[in-house]
């Protein structure tokens, strides 16, 4: 068995592929992440160019192992890549997370949105267009700390999901700089996050070390 990252009152952190923890975790309420989009990122020790052959096979890996855990799951996917991540998580709904600012150009068209994808009835009726939440890339507005993480999630788009898909406990299988953690620390969960890079994983248990977690 691999040995914590990082362990205390609930929280546990693996430094490790996901792939070697997954299958041995206890269920959890939710699995909850904003995976690798594949798109060249220096996420250190993690390879974010595969081909898209590799990267489908990754991910549909990933996905079936996480979903043996969860039965609900939350994913922050690539918008660029939704006619495959529909794939990887068959029935899911679609969020659609609006840009308060204009995003870059691809192609012609400016970025005005993101998306998640969910499976899972939602503890209280939700919206599916969230609205009002700063995303990494929108500069001046976006006010949070990111660690310099190249694919840092919002506070708020985490803390939506884990108040709405679970009641208990989640599982975040690319964990990052633990705000998934942070999150559910704060709600009262038990959270188990996996992370490949040591860097990242410190980063993450110096944030859940904090008296006063800073959300």
């Amino acid at each position: 068995m691999i040995e914590p990252y990082y362990e205390h009152n609930g929280i546990i952190i693996y430094n490790c592929d996901c792939r070697e923890i997954l299958p041995n975790l206890p269920k959890a309420d939710l699995c909850v992440t904003d995976p690798p989009y594949n798109a060249g990122k220096d996420y250190g020790a993690y390879k974010d160019n595969l081909s898209d052959v590799d990267y489908e096979k990754t991910m549909r890996e990933i996905v079936g192992l996480s979903m043996s855990v969860a039965d609900n799951q939350f994913w922050v996917a690539p918008r660029y890549k939704l006619h495959l991540w529909f794939s990887l998580l068959p029935g899911s709904h679609l969020i659609v997370i609006r840009r308060g600012a204009a995003g870059p150009y691809r192609g012609g068209w400016s970025d005005q949105f993101e998306i998640a994808l969910a499976i899972g009835k939602p503890c209280r009726a939700e919206k599916d267009l969230w609205e009002n939440i700063r995303l990494k890339g929108e500069g001046y507005f976006f006010k949070e700390e990111s660690y310099d993480h190249p694919g840092y999630t919002p506070i708020k788009i985490m803390s939506n999901a884990v108040h709405l898909l679970s009641v208990d406990s989640i599982i975040d299988p690319f964990c990052g700089t633990g705000t998934s953690l942070v999150v559910a620390k704060q709600a009262g969960r038990r959270a188990v996050g996996v992370e490949l890079s040591e860097k990242w994983c410190e980063v993450a248990a110096i944030r859940l070390s904090q008296e006063v977690l800073p959300l």
